[in-house]
């Protein structure tokens, strides 16, 4: 069950294209190492606007890399980068602290924040139907509380605030997730939800004329869950799936991916 808990982080990339978000509930050990790669394919026909949903089909193949390195027992460094059809788009950076942890008859609770920064790679185009993001610099806290059950399940819940510099609108965001563990098994179901304060919406005419699509507030309502199978002590595999059902200035997406996880310790190979 180690095994599995360490690779938890791994299936989580910091694209909206992707999954849930580069932090969740569990800690690597001092020293360890995880490397994750991934590919996905994503698929729309409808776009939410402000207030219409309009045609829009586009197909995306999405690579990313991902890496958690256990700096201590309860401080842990991530750091992600995704690739959307051959074009980098935002790297990620985020820690986090274990704060609380509290041992239970029936399992454990832990309280923790964390911090990241996503940043574009280069200047890559935000004005047109196939644009991969709104090439903007966010600042991320979170709060997250985890409860993890000594009979494999878990819960988590998660608050943050994305502090977009200008011209990007700020959001927040929130998420819960259930999973559970079984021997060399992980699984889980996830919401995940977005909201853009203010900014501009696409196609409206409200506020006047739209200078630029780094202009536009997003929100979303986004469903999905992912299953891992630990392959000895080395890798493992998982599949993963997501659903954008809602939102504003947003794509209707669904995603399907698959990645390995390799795992090392000090820089070698377990």
């Amino acid at each position: 069950m180690k095994s599995i808990f360490l690779f938890l982080l791994l299936f989580c990339f910091n694209s909206l294209t992707i999954g849930q978000g580069n932090v969740d509930g569990f800690f690597k050990p001092k020293g360890e190492l995880d490397v994750a790669l991934s590919s996905s394919f994503g698929n729309s026909t409808r776009y939410f606007t402000g207030n219409n949903l309009i045609s829009y089909d586009r197909n995306q193949l999405i690579l990313s890399a991902y890496a958690n390195y256990g700096l201590s027992n309860r401080f842990n460094l991530i750091i992600s980068l995704p690739v959307i059809n051959f074009n980098f788009q935002d790297a990620a950076v985020f820690a986090k602290l274990k704060l609380v942890q509290k041992n239970i008859s029936k399992g454990e609770i832990s309280l923790f924040p964390s911090v990241g920064i996503t940043f574009p790679t280069h200047k890559y185009e935000t004005e047109s139907g196939q644009s991969i993001g709104q090439r903007a610099t966010i600042l991320q806290p979170k709060l997250i509380a985890q409860y993890k059950s000594n009979k494999g399940w878990f819960l988590q819940g998660q608050m943050g605030y994305n502090y977009s510099f200008f011209p990007v609108p700020s959001s927040i965001a929130a998420s819960c997730k259930i999973g559970y563990i079984y021997k060399q098994w992980y699984l889980d179901l996830w919401y995940d939800y977005q909201y853009g304060i203010g900014g501009r919406d696409y196609a409206s005419g409200l506020g006047g004329p739209l200078n630029s699509f780094r202009d536009l507030g997003v929100s979303y309502n986004r469903i999905g869950g992912v299953v891992y199978k630990n392959i000895g002590d080395k890798w493992g595999l998982f599949l993963n799936g997501s659903l954008i059902y809602n939102g504003r200035n947003i794509s209707e997406l669904i995603v399907f991916g698959a990645g390995v996880v390799f795992k090392f310790k000090k820089g070698l190979p377990k």
